[in-house]
């Protein structure tokens, strides 16, 4: 293709300069305090779409940022006995190096209390004003401090904010500016019937629409600047400052050109994706369009919902009071763990609990022993008989060929991004490191070599090489410290895209050499837990395990203890060492081949210097003991309900 230059930009370029670029956005974090776990996830699962779309080599804009202004603001700043631009400061700058510290891929930033984005809102608050939607009135509610919003005695429970319990609900008496919602709600009706915005997940439409259909008031738009001082003045009347919706809300335009440049904000706007969580949902979804309708702009294209992050069921948030802190398990466990973590084992669309020793088997059971493993066998074969150098490349096996098939399966991933399913779109690139895995098993490098088929023996490394480099494009958006660490392994210091998926036969480049990506993490126990079995477990302490059929397939005598078995199991996605006393009840060869129901979510625990990776269930009556044998039917790693 032949590149044209006009005064020194390309044909290409110049037609980039004029395509709309693909715009994500978080909600904003709001600066009263430091950034923790709820934080993480969602800054976290942005930055996984906005890598995954950068893949395409289409232009991209991902924004985040933070609101500055409200009451809990400056009430913070007085108990703290600072001034509020110094606490917004302190504030911005722990999370500007939090997400930093995340590897955190955003384009623009926004702050509230700056000028760009004070011009933009008291553009977008004029506007409004000339289409006659802000008018001035009398203000009488229920408002909750928590969320610095005005709430209805349906969204109460039992009295109190569901997101803030602890937190008490005041009424309000005040002329304020009022933005005419009411006048909008036919045509937001008629909008999500039609999908012109998508929400996802989908059962957050009917919410939504369910509210629309309620008796709708118009929503108070202004505080009077004496009992609210910390905010943008409303244009025309220094009596007054914006409320949130007028001024937080506004920051997905006023930061990307709406006051400042046009040409900018015709190139980004309208958003393609904003990313919120389930408890914003209402003014994203309601408000914000009815403002942008107001205004004549068009409307974002999707709202991508979260879930909550929870600790012991309970949303992480500073009124709350269980504010987890990130940055001591980022220093524990390091940021690739972390980001696998939450994007693997948190749902998109609904809540998620933590757990530290959920943290730790993912490492060790899935980034060590699957990916970790993976690499070093491949590169230990290449560094013992290639000297670091690529292997030539001969003729292609029939298996061979059905592996390199398996490369492309960027579609699907597309469709689960689409859907907003991150942990989903990650199993399925774990699918294809499995396979790789299988690969290896089932082709037996070893065996090539030890039978002289040196050019199938070299070809299979040269495959399996690029299979490295395939698993590290696919990584990208979840652990890209990770992915670059493999390719530059294997010799590769490219940019690679999904142009750069299909298998590519010409490489010659040199290896560097290997390493252990995921050491171990080695599990500590409490003293209570090195007993040898635990009778002291309740019942609800069951109800909350994970129960799993399982196959034992080979079973020793525990060295000293005359009660104790030593027995490896398959759950048929991974195999586990457990220690049970069943020496008494059962000889070897009756266990051999028993299909077994497993607690898998126990704490690992050493009996007798052996890791026991979970618990055989068993019934005892006082005089004998018998396992509990499911259904030879049911297939393994089925989940007992």
């Amino acid at each position: 293709m032949i590149s044209i230059n006009i005064i020194g930009i390309t044909v290409k370029e110049l037609i980039s300069l004029n395509k709309k670029k693909f715009y994500i956005t978080t909600a904003i974090a709001y600066l009263n305090g430091k950034p923790h776990m709820g934080h993480a996830l969602e800054i976290i699962q942005a930055d996984c779409l906005s890598r995954f779309y950068r893949l395409f080599d289409e232009g991209l804009v991902f924004q985040t940022g933070a609101d500055e202004h409200g009451m809990k603001i400056l009430n913070t700043a007085q108990e703290k006995g600072i001034e509020v631009t110094e606490l917004l400061n302190e504030n911005y700058q722990a999370f500007i190096d939090f997400y930093n510290l995340l590897n955190i891929s955003f384009d623009k930033y926004v702050r509230t209390t700056s000028k760009i984005h004070k011009d933009g809102a008291s553009k977008l608050w004029k506007t409004l004003v000339d289409n006659g939607d802000i008018y001035k009135g009398t203000y009488n509610g229920l408002y909750c401090i928590g969320c610095e919003a005005y709430k209805t005695y349906n969204e109460l429970i039992e009295n109190k904010c569901p997101n803030h319990p602890n937190r008490e609900i005041i009424t309000l008496k005040e002329d304020n500016y009022f933005f005419k919602l009411s006048k909008y709600i036919d045509k937001l009706i008629k909008i999500y019937d039609n999908d012109e915005i998508e929400i996802i997940p989908k059962r957050r439409k009917a919410e939504i629409l369910n509210i629309l259909k309620e008796e709708l008031d118009d929503i108070s738009f202004s505080r009077q600047k004496e009992k609210m001082p910390w905010g943008i003045p409303v244009p025309g009347d220094d009596k007054h400052v914006m409320y949130v919706w007028a001024d937080a809300l506004s920051n997905y335009i006023t930061n990307i050109g709406y006051e400042f440049s046009p040409k900018e904000f015709k190139s980004i706007w309208p958003a393609d994706i904003h990313l919120i969580g389930k408890d914003i949902i209402k003014f994203h979804a309601i408000y914000w369009p009815a403002i942008l309708l107001s205004a004549g702009l068009e409307l974002p294209k999707k709202l991508f919902i979260h879930g909550f992050l929870t600790v012991e069921g309970l949303k992480i948030g500073k009124s709350i009071g269980n504010v987890s802190d990130p940055l001591i398990l980022l220093e524990k466990y390091g940021v690739p763990i972390f980001r696998f973590y939450l994007l693997k084992n948190i749902p998109t669309y609904d809540d998620g609990s933590f757990s530290e020793n959920d943290l730790i088997q993912i490492y060790n059971n899935v980034l060590a022993d699957d990916l970790g493993n993976l690499v070093l066998r491949i590169l230990t074969f290449i560094e013992k008989d290639f000297d670091l150098h690529y292997p030539p490349l001969f003729s292609l096996s029939v298996e061979d060929k059905e592996y390199i098939k398996e490369f492309n399966f960027i579609d699907e991933l597309k469709g689960f991004f689409n859907d907003f399913q991150i942990n989903k779109a990650l199993d399925r690139i774990w699918e294809f490191v499995k396979l790789t895995n299988k690969f290896i098993n089932d082709r037996k490098p070893w065996e090539l070599k030890k039978n002289n088929n040196n050019k199938g023996y070299s070809t299979l490394l040269y495959v399996l090489l690029e299979g490295l480099r395939i698993i590290s494009i696919y990584l990208k958006p979840f652990i890209p410290s990770i992915s670059e660490r493999i390719l530059n392994l294997i010799g590769k210091d490219k940019e690679y895209n999904f142009n750069d998926i299909d298998f590519n036969p010409d490489f010659k480049d040199k290896i560097n050499k290997k390493e252990v990506l995921f050491p171990k993490i080695e599990i500590k126990m409490e003293s209570k837990e090195e007993k040898e079995i635990d009778n002291n477990i309740t019942y609800e302490d069951f109800q909350k395990l994970d129960i799993r059929i399982a196959i034992i397939e080979t079973v020793e005598k525990v060295e000293n203890a005359d009660k104790l078995y030593k027995l490896s199991v398959d759950l048929g996605y991974e195999k586990r060492i457990i220690v049970a006393g069943l020496a008494e009840y059962y000889t070897i060869e009756e266990l051999k081949g028993k299909k077994i129901t497993l607690l898998t979510n126990l704490k690992p625990r050493k009996i007798r210097g052996i890791l026991s990776q979970g618990m055989l269930l068993a019934a005892d009556d006082g005089k004998l003991v018998s396992i509990l044998i499911p259904d030879k039917n049911v297939d393994l790693g089925s989940k007992i309900q």
